[in-house]
């Protein structure tokens, strides 16, 4: 049975999360990685910025993913969420 694993980072960077969510149904891995996107961006909109999300993206393996940008930053990198399918042994 396949896994899914949801990585979180900005583009340019190694994911920082030592712990990704990891799961057998894919629906619930699309489930946090959307509750993650909704946490950045208002961590964003907080820190008074100004939070686009672009959902309906597509990750490396075609499954789900989105990013979010501070629009009010002229040279912000983003946050990129994405869904992949997890390709550990263990």
């Amino acid at each position: 049975m396949p896994s899914y694993i949801v990585i979180e980072n900005t583009p340019g960077y190694m994911p920082e999360d030592d712990d990704p969510f990891v799961t057998d149904d894919y629906s619930a891995a699309v489930a946090y990685m959307n509750e993650r996107v909704e946490s950045y961006a208002e961590f964003v909109a907080e820190g008074e910025g100004t939070p686009a999300i672009e959902w309906g993206m597509a990750s490396a393996g075609n499954y789900a993913a989105a990013a979010v940008t501070d629009t009010s930053r002229a040279h912000d990198l983003g946050r990129w969420f994405s869904v992949e399918l997890c390709e550990d042994d263990a």
